[in-house]
């Protein structure tokens, strides 16, 4: 049986600045894509469509998906105007970060060879540059960016980004994982006093205050003879030494070593390498902040898992960037959703609990029709013609 597509008008609310850009009939493509994003079990082109009660043909979904690039990124400002209003006041951290999607096939655009860290192998897809702005409070992502060989550098794009940010809202961190430990990205946060805090690789040089240059590689299996104090951070326990350092091309930092105790082997860890731009941060700052980067790895687990990021079966590029945009839409009204209404659970369980209360008030609304004649009608059109389709 076809699975039936509710309206979610609480979710729809939070995407209300949609309107100001689509028509009518594009508004209502629109927000039937984002419901079917978060409520169905199969989120593609053709089973929205086919859920959606006033939707005809699934070839209107992916017209606008196709056509509407322009549209789609115009309403990054928009979102940012929310998150201006929502997190007022609060520490602002922007996390930078990329994700994979596995694809195959000749006539896909943009596809081609990226590294897979998680499995130390190479993949064939689409690698997204991705973002997320975060506060105690609330986590809101910014539109994904389609990445490949004809566009600019994963580098280049943190640093736009960060000068596109910092024209509406004020950035206190910036925080990333050691792809974009990049020296001109550092000086450039450091020159508009914003702390980056990152991981680092020990293929880096690092001086001491001593003026000399040895390999970070060097420097730790030094460090990891040493007593060193130990801190216990998030219930797990580190042995950690901090000290000044300079990066080739980078002004001093606070460089922090971490290795973290083993339970099960009964030993240390091996050596992470922490740095923060701000040298009067402790070592327990210097790990929370960082810590916070957690957060966009969630994200991309959210939004593959409970918002088919990685299930659009689209070939064009313009397509595939639509389709993106409109999950980080999804993933922001429900994020929205929760934080007006105080409500503490993950994307997933949110997914389940719109469905469960939009069906019901969808259910309710025809059961009180007073005309006998209309309400059979309603069952007939919603129930049995979407049964006869299977």
């Amino acid at each position: 049986m076809v699975q039936l597509l509710p309206k979610l008008k609480e979710v729809d609310k939070h995407l209300s600045f949609l309107r100001k850009v689509f028509t009518k009939n594009g508004l209502r493509h629109i927000l039937n894509y984002v419901n079917g994003l978060i409520c169905l079990n199969k989120k593609t082109i053709k089973k929205i469509s086919e859920a959606s009660p006033d939707e005809t043909n699934h070839a209107a979904i992916q017209r606008i998906l196709n056509e509407s690039e322009s549209e789609l990124k115009s309403l990054e400002e928009r979102l940012m105007k929310k998150i201006v209003y929502y997190c007022k006041g609060q520490k602002i951290s922007l996390i930078i970060d990329d994700t994979l999607v596995e694809r195959n096939g000749k006539k896909i655009e943009e596809i081609q060879s990226h590294y897979n860290h998680s499995d130390n192998d190479f993949i064939t897809g689409h690698q997204f540059f991705t973002a997320l702005v975060h506060t105690n409070n609330l986590q809101l992502p910014l539109f994904p960016q389609l990445y490949s060989k004809s566009t600019d550098s994963k580098i280049d794009m943190a640093r736009k980004l960060i000068d596109k940010v910092l024209t509406t809202i004020k950035i206190d961190n910036v925080i990333v994982d050691s792809w974009y430990s990049d020296k001109k990205l550092i000086k450039k946060c450091m020159t508009k006093g914003i702390r980056v805090s990152c991981i680092i690789k020990t293929n880096r040089r690092i001086s001491l205050k001593n003026g000399e240059w040895e390999s970070l590689d060097k420097f730790s299996k030094k460090v990891s003879r040493k007593k060193s104090p130990i801190v216990y951070f998030n219930d797990k326990k580190y042995k950690v030494f901090n000290c000044e350092a300079k990066l080739n091309g980078v002004p001093f930092i606070k460089l922090v070593v971490t290795r973290e105790w083993d339970e099960k082997k009964k030993r240390w860890g091996k050596s992470n390498h922490l740095i923060s731009t701000f040298l009067q941060d402790s070592v327990e700052d210097v790990m929370s902040i960082y810590s916070i980067r957690w957060c966009i790895e969630v994200y991309h687990r959210d939004i593959k898992q409970n918002l088919g990021f990685a299930s659009a079966f689209l070939r064009k590029k313009e397509g595939i960037v639509g389709h993106t945009i409109l999950v980080a839409l999804a993933y922001a009204a429900l994020r929205l959703f929760m934080h007006v209404r105080g409500i503490s659970m993950s994307i997933g369980e949110c997914c389940l609990q719109m469905y469960d209360k939009a069906t019901n008030d969808f259910l309710r609304e025809i059961i009180l029709i007073d005309d006998k004649k209309r309400r059979i009608k309603m069952f007939e059109e919603l129930f049995i013609n979407k049964s006869k389709q299977v």
